[in-house]
């Protein structure tokens, strides 16, 4: 790989990924709305949107995964059976570009399964649902971020995004807003 397309990952990684409480129970981010305004939009909904907030017990993934997500300014969410990295603020701009996706495992074994069985839906929630895509899943490995299953996210329109990832017996819901380009 060149050194452009790692950092070309790196950024990627550093924009996309998102805690979850017990094995085989659905997480879902806590819904208290975020306190902020996204300055320099229209977007004026933020405030009203339930971002999902940093846990106040932050979930620090096994080893040999890095306690510290890849961007600084975002946490891991989830737990050991599916997590990712979502950003602090609340707002991730990269989803109204098109963006990649990336969700951790502790069960994932790319020598076992190349093209994960990782589901991942989304649905708008301050107005009509717009079109989602999704590309299928497959793998991504770098030694800052490990083995991580990947996805391709194409949303229609910006707003108030939920996702929510299936992984085996695993799910994951976290809320974003999604700003206009």
């Amino acid at each position: 790989m060149g050194f452009k397309p790692f950092l070309f990952l790196i950024a990627v990684i550093a924009l996309l990924l998102p805690a979850c409480t017990s094995e085989n129970t659905p997480i879902t981010g806590d819904p208290t709305p975020a306190s902020r305004q996204e300055t320099n939009s229209t977007n004026t909904q933020f405030s009203d949107c339930p971002v999902t907030q940093h846990p106040e017990v932050a979930f620090i993934p096994p080893e040999p995964w890095p306690s510290q997500p890849p961007g600084t300014d975002e946490f891991w969410f989830g737990d050991r059976g599916l997590w990712t990295a979502l950003p602090q603020s609340g707002s991730w701009r990269q989803l109204a570009l098109g963006e990649k996706n990336f969700w951790w495992s502790e069960e994932f074994d790319v020598s076992e399964d190349e093209s994960p069985d990782l589901e991942v839906t989304a649905r708008r929630l301050d107005g009509d649902t717009a079109d989602f895509q999704v590309s299928e899943a497959t793998n991504a490995y770098h030694e800052s971020i490990n083995w991580a299953m990947l996805v391709g996210v194409d949303l229609a329109s910006p707003g108030c995004w939920e996702f929510t990832g299936q992984y085996k017996d695993h799910q994951l819901s976290f809320v974003v807003w999604v700003p206009e380009e």
